[in-house]
């Protein structure tokens, strides 16, 4: 008669060897939690700003940057350029859809910067401003909804007008600059450009002296910044009368404002004639903004 085979189990020794195996299998999923945690961390890597192309001037031509801007975001579909030198900070855009053309003409783009990298808008500019309140925009919308009684060419000419009287710049954040509103003429050296580009997109470029943010090691953290194309603000049709609707910009601020390109806006293509395309009337109420990390150039 076949027995049935008696296991006998030292507990004593199981549990001792259970103890040994535990802190190998821990140590191995701890490690590889790191290497997947580093693996992660080398993904997200912060890149860091390159200096500006040599002799660089801010004047709407973004020929210095060579045949596109350094970045793209995708979600927004924009392309643009972040650089810093010891004592400046650069940045450039570049807009191709007329809807978000006409927002930054009546309502202004504002560049955010935070240096410690929190998304905080711990400093701004907003431009082009118009300082006498105009709206860029007046006019132009009455015409182009009665095709045939204004010309490309006309549209071209108009919008070079509308862009020469753009000036104001709204700074924000910065304790030396006495007023939030300065002209593209200030003392202080912040400088901004917007013009069209041969292929009728909008270019706008601006510079901010790097003694005005008081870090005295700028690249030592890692910095946040955000584009924000603001959106026009709608206002009751009886107010409205002849500047037609939303003629102020987003946060209060007056119709677009900056600095005219230094060769005088060029025309080309159909994107700056800033007729009506058929988009949403709701678009140009919407802002839109994207931030990006950056180390600063040393």
């Amino acid at each position: 008669m076949l027995q049935s085979p008696v296991l006998n189990f030292d507990i004593p020794l199981l549990f001792n060897s259970m103890k040994s195996i535990f802190p190998c299998l821990a140590g191995a999923v701890f490690s590889q939690l790191l290497a997947i945690n580093m693996c992660s961390a080398q993904s997200d890597k912060i890149a860091t700003l390159q200096p500006p192309p040599s002799k660089i001037i801010v004047d709407g031509d973004i020929k210095e940057w060579g045949d596109s801007l350094r970045y793209y975001n995708s979600e927004k579909k924009l392309n643009y350029a972040i650089a810093n030198t010891k004592d400046t900070l650069y940045m450039a855009i570049r807009i191709s859809d007329r809807s978000e053309q006409k927002r930054v003409l009546g309502a202004g783009l504002t560049f955010s910067m935070d240096p410690k990298g929190k998304k905080k808008e711990t400093f701004s500019i907003t431009f082009p401003l118009n300082l006498n309140g105009n709206t860029p925009l007046a006019g132009l919308k009455e015409k182009d909804e009665a095709p045939g009684d204004i010309t490309k060419q006309d549209r071209d000419d108009l919008m070079r007008e509308r862009i020469t009287t753009l000036r104001g710049i709204k700074a924000v954040g910065f304790k030396d600059v006495e007023d939030e509103m300065m002209t593209t003429s200030n003392t202080y050296g912040f400088q901004t450009a917007v013009n069209y580009d041969e292929n009728g997109y909008l270019v706008c470029e601006a510079a901010i002296p790097m003694s005005f943010f008081h870090i005295a090691d700028p690249a030592k953290s890692e910095w946040a910044f955000n584009f924000r194309i603001n959106g026009m603000e709608h206002k009751p049709r009886a107010e409205a009368g002849e500047a037609g609707e939303g003629n102020r910009g987003a946060n209060g601020m007056g119709s677009g404002g900056g600095r005219s390109g230094g060769r005088g806006g060029r025309g080309g293509g159909s994107h700056n004639s800033m007729a009506s395309d058929g988009e949403g009337h709701d678009a140009l109420f919407k802002t839109e903004d994207f931030w990006e990390k950056f180390y600063l150039a040393k």
